[in-house]
């Protein structure tokens, strides 16, 4: 039987790299945070990162890229997995999306938003390939939602165009994000995916277990 390659300790050390640059990126932006504060908290010397690493720029098309991966497999794809109706996929994503925004706030006190959309903000001008990178990744988000929004118009038997929809769906998890951020509370993210149940047409598709005995 196959089985898939372990990572190499050189790989692994590479991606916890990765994973805390990433952290201190979203928390803090990109160019408030050096070189030595990342090996710092990963815990390596400044040399290793170099030797993973040309400069800060690579290290941030890494990140984008680690930002990417992340959500869409730990939210879109395994909502996907997990749920076959449109409108509890949607459901879950928004879900995962809370309890996500919930417990950075509990651990935090703050929302640092969408890690993706900060670092593309900051750095999309002077690094145009961390935006390309960004529009990768939401190119992607978007085939999710418009699958949901497909499916969904086949059972609602509305005339809506999917693709609109989807994109529609894409912006307005965009703007959850940011009011979330801005506000400081995360069921700004529930109140977005209502709105996105609404959409599709399941308005009473619940997002929480304690919402479906309300």
């Amino acid at each position: 039987m196959n089985r898939p390659a372990l990572l190499t300790k050189g790989e692994r050390t590479r991606a916890h790299i990765v994973a805390c640059a990433s952290s201190l990126f979203w928390r803090r932006s990109f160019h408030a945070v050096s070189v030595d504060q990342i090996a710092e908290v990963a815990g390596v010397n400044k040399a290793t990162v170099y030797r993973y690493f040309a400069d800060k720029r690579d290290l941030a098309h890494a990140v984008i890229r680690h930002n990417g991966v992340t959500p869409i497999e730990m939210i879109f794809a395994a909502s996907f997995a997990q749920y076959e109706k449109p409108e509890e996929r949607l459901a879950a994503i928004y879900r995962t999306a809370f309890l996500t925004h919930s417990e950075m706030h509990a651990s935090n006190g703050d929302l640092f938003g969408c890690p993706i959309v900060g670092l593309s903000l900051e750095l999309g001008q002077e690094m145009p390939e961390v935006r390309e990178e960004s529009a990768r990744t939401f190119d992607e988000v978007e085939r999710y939602f418009t699958q949901i929004a497909k499916d969904a118009a086949h059972i609602t038997g509305s005339d809506a165009d999917p693709a609109i929809t989807g994109r529609t769906l894409t912006q307005l998890m965009h703007g959850a994000n940011a009011s979330s951020r801005l506000a400081v509370e995360a069921d700004r993210m529930l109140d977005a995916g209502r709105a996105a149940l609404a959409l599709i047409g399941f308005p009473e598709t619940p997002i929480l277990v304690e919402d479906q005995t309300t």
